[in-house]
């Protein structure tokens, strides 16, 4: 390998590290104790003009921080590290591919008792879908 060569792999490798893990095993910024009412595995249905949508979403600990995995639904599992609370929600954002394009989704998590109620707003507010459920 050439000087040139060794460098740009040098930097290649270096921008990499920086960047840090995948998202897959991270988590948020948010203390645990910020959230434990919201720990654990809920399934949501959700209501869409195609009609029912089953979700799994996982709030768990990750080393003091919370952490998400939604799956189910369109498209494939996803894990969310941006997490945070809006009074006495929980707000998970996260990107999904949609026919080759990345759409934004914000989805608002309410306790309703035993019960958790679910939001989703997509692409900027551009379609919104509600639904509810419970701890598995």
């Amino acid at each position: 390998m050439t000087r040139q060569q060794l460098w740009t792999a040098a930097t290649v490798v270096g921008v990499l590290l920086l960047a840090g893990p995948t998202a897959a095993g991270q988590a948020s910024m948010l203390d645990v104790s910020e959230a434990s009412a919201f720990m654990g595995t809920w399934v949501i249905t959700m209501e869409t003009p195609r009609g029912t949508n089953e979700q799994n979403v996982t709030i768990r600990d990750e080393g003091g921080k919370v952490a998400a995995r939604v799956e189910g639904g369109r498209g494939g599992a996803i894990d969310i590290t941006d997490i945070s609370k809006d009074g006495d929600s929980l707000v998970l954002t996260f990107e999904r591919s949609f026919q080759g394009n990345s759409i934004d989704i914000v989805m608002t998590l309410t306790l309703d008792g035993e019960m958790i109620k679910a939001t989703q707003d997509i692409g900027g507010g551009q379609f919104s879908m509600s639904g509810s459920g419970k701890k598995r």
